[in-house]
């Protein structure tokens, strides 16, 4: 059977972080062609740096020769990749903020046109990164969850049976720069709470849905980036975008991966679909005797093919996000 053997945590974790970002994930043979929504707020349009993390994501595809299979989907259009639509939105939120209850200006929210978009601009897979706006507004964090599971639900609603919504956590803001953050309302600590109070919600949804048998992923945006990935405090140099591009390919491909087999994707040890960081946190943890795994995560994580789970499948995992 699997077994267990003792390492040190904190050293292989510092070793991995090293390496995560940069991960790229072997494709799958036969790739499903695909309907794909990038959908969010300025960071999903590219703010400052026009196509944002999706030129990086184009020119993998490209690089792969998976043009074919990719059709990029939305009413805006911005970016140097072969294919430039989206429905990135600057400024906007989940929901619309009145001008008296924000700090920073009424916001336009997703959810008020949610419908016409994804009846006019249908897609099979969704990648969603929507609430630095209501952080920035501060606009009622305690129940930002609720109003994003409203977005979600409506998304869901609209998605095949093959199809998947990957719900995207908010990446780090940096209070020490004022240029879109209020000094004023925030400050570095607070700012990092209200960030990590949004995302705690963001994965609590998602396990919420996976529960009701959803067709949705949990995507960690926030492992990816640093503050020193920041050009003004709240959105990614050229570097972070392009950090961000290579996590949403690897995300891409294990899309389908899973739509191909769901049980086989070699490293998903915790079955989300994406082969990241995350797993390794996961093969540490049933490694220390913290977590077990079940069969189907187990035959994941051998990554070494020999029936048993040891510091070898660790070490192959690593070689993977290399």
């Amino acid at each position: 059977m699997y077994g267990k053997i003792a390492i040190k945590t904190a050293a292989i974790l510092a070793a991995l972080t090293m390496t995560a970002v940069s991960g790229t994930v072997p494709t799958a043979a036969e790739p499903t062609a695909i309907k794909l929504m990038c959908l969010g707020d300025s960071i999903t349009d590219g703010f400052w740096m026009t196509g944002g993390y999706r030129n990086t994501l184009c020119s993998l595809i490209t690089e792969h020769g998976q043009e074919s299979y990719v059709d990029f989907v939305g009413p805006n259009w911005g970016g140097s990749g072969y294919d430039p639509q989206h429905a990135g939105y600057s400024g906007y939120s989940v929901d619309n903020i009145a001008q008296e209850d924000s700090i920073s200006g009424a916001r336009t929210g997703l959810s008020s046109f949610i419908d016409w978009l994804m009846c006019e601009h249908p897609a099979d897979v969704v990648f969603l990164q929507i609430g630095t706006n209501d952080i920035l507004s501060l606009y009622d964090l305690e129940h930002y969850g609720e109003r994003l599971e409203g977005l979600v639900d409506s998304i869901l609603a609209t998605l095949p049976e093959t199809g998947m919504l990957y719900l995207a956590t908010l990446p780090c803001m940096d209070a020490n720069d004022a240029t879109y953050i209020s000094s004023y309302h925030f400050t570095v600590e607070s700012m990092d709470a209200a960030v990590e109070q949004c995302n705690t919600q963001i994965r609590t949804l998602v396990e919420k849905k996976q529960a009701e048998g959803k067709s949705i992923q949990l995507a960690e945006i926030n492992q990816v980036l640093t503050k020193s990935d920041l050009y003004d405090g709240v959105h990614p140099i050229e570097t972070g975008y392009a950090k961000m591009g290579q996590f949403w390919y690897n995300t891409l491909c294990g899309y389908w991966d899973i739509a191909t087999d769901p049980i086989s994707v070699t490293g998903d040890v915790n079955g989300d679909g994406t082969v990241s960081i995350a797993d390794a946190v996961t093969l540490i943890q049933h490694l220390t005797d913290t977590t077990e795994l079940d069969a189907e995560s187990a035959k994941r994580a051998d990554l070494y093919g020999n029936g048993s789970l040891n510091a070898k499948d660790l070490t192959a995992l690593k070689n993977t996000l290399l």
